[in-house]
């Protein structure tokens, strides 16, 4: 099978023309052809030794067995059909091992409930069973993911996935923690999970925040398509959106050098499973490990939760700033409880 977008958009124009059998296709006709889809696809035209390389890989496709009539000219010139007008390359049924590595496929797609099409895919499923006459066994669980079907805002999933996949303009009543809630219209741009919560990044011009926003989805209240042209996403790329911090915060703080020290029973841990994609290990057996990120509210959540085994050494206000969380969880623990039960006696 061709191996990118490009390549697979001119392999269904061809296809179509040389099972066509109301008129004969000339390499004239079929770059033309090809040309069209891909215009009609905003991309750019191919040339004619791009089309003729593209004839020639469809011949030499083992799997494919493509067969074109012959002879195929009319007054020299080379036509182009397939010898069975029923042929296309993309009828070519399963053999027994892609039967098989399918099911499988199927079989892991089904543990994804409560994702945007799952019940498309299901569909999809029940056609493919129909199609090759087995039947898929409803899967024992045998994987599990880091979410939670019942999580607040997990309905607005599908939703917010449409939305961005169409480029439709939404309509969005937000209420953060502690304050009234806000309508703003908002062009959805990309899907984010941290810490087992959702949330959505997008555009809004609601005259308070004009830049890449972020809203969880459990602080979502309602959602309707909004009547407005939907603004294409100019202001940054998601790919490295996230490259330089730890969770889905992000600040005006500057890129930094985290340097922390690591207790032996926890360093082999963190090894494994690294703290952000920047970890340097450069003196790992002493317990220290570098980061580069830009501080926010999910670095020091991280680095809290290993209690004493982590410490920051530097920069001194990332320190400092640990330290008065510390602080305030020792004041809050050292108070004495007016009544103290016996843990040991069930009371």
């Amino acid at each position: 099978m061709p191996n990118t977008r490009l390549a697979i958009m001119r392999y269904q124009a061809l296809d179509s023309c040389f099972s066509d059998r109301s008129r004969l296709y000339f390499i004239g006709d079929l770059i033309e052809a090809v040309n069209r889809t891909l215009k009609n696809n905003d991309e750019k035209p191919v040339s004619r030794r791009t089309v003729y390389n593209d004839i020639r890989d469809m011949e030499s496709n083992h799997d494919w067995n493509v067969m074109f009539e012959e002879p195929a000219r009319i007054d020299g010139r080379r036509y182009y059909r397939y010898v069975d007008s029923d042929y296309s390359i993309w009828k070519k049924d399963l053999n027994e091992q892609q039967l098989e590595q399918l099911k499988s496929l199927m079989l892991l797609l089904q543990q994804f409930r409560g994702l945007p099409q799952f019940e498309r895919i299901q569909e999809i499923i029940h056609q493919l069973e129909e199609k090759y006459e087995f039947t898929l066994q409803s899967p024992e669980r045998v994987i599990a993911f880091d979410t939670n079907e019942e999580a607040a805002g997990v309905e607005h999933l599908s939703q917010l996935f449409e939305a961005i996949v169409s480029k439709q303009a939404l309509r969005i009543t937000y209420k953060p923690y502690g304050k009234e809630a806000i309508k703003s219209i908002v062009h959805p741009y990309f899907i984010k999970q941290y810490n087992n919560r959702w949330f959505l990044f997008g555009y809004t011009t609601d005259g308070v925040h004009e830049n890449i926003i972020n809203m969880a989805f459990d602080r979502i209240k309602k959602i309707t398509p909004a009547a407005v042209p939907f603004i294409e996403n100019t202001l940054c790329d998601f790919e490295e959106f996230f490259d330089d911090i730890i969770g889905v915060t992000k600040t005006d703080a500057e890129l930094q050098k985290i340097v922390l020290q690591v207790a032996p029973n926890r360093i082999p841990y963190i090894l494994s499973k690294p703290l952000h994609h920047s970890q340097r290990n450069h003196r790992a057996s002493e317990g220290i490990i570098e980061l580069k990120v830009v501080p926010n509210k999910e670095l020091y959540q991280r680095i809290l939760s290993f209690g004493p085994d982590v410490e920051i050494l530097e920069p001194a206000e990332i320190r400092l700033k640990i330290a008065d969380y510390v602080q305030q969880m020792v004041e809050k623990y050292n108070k004495v409880p007016l009544v103290q039960k016996d843990c040991t006696s069930g009371l």
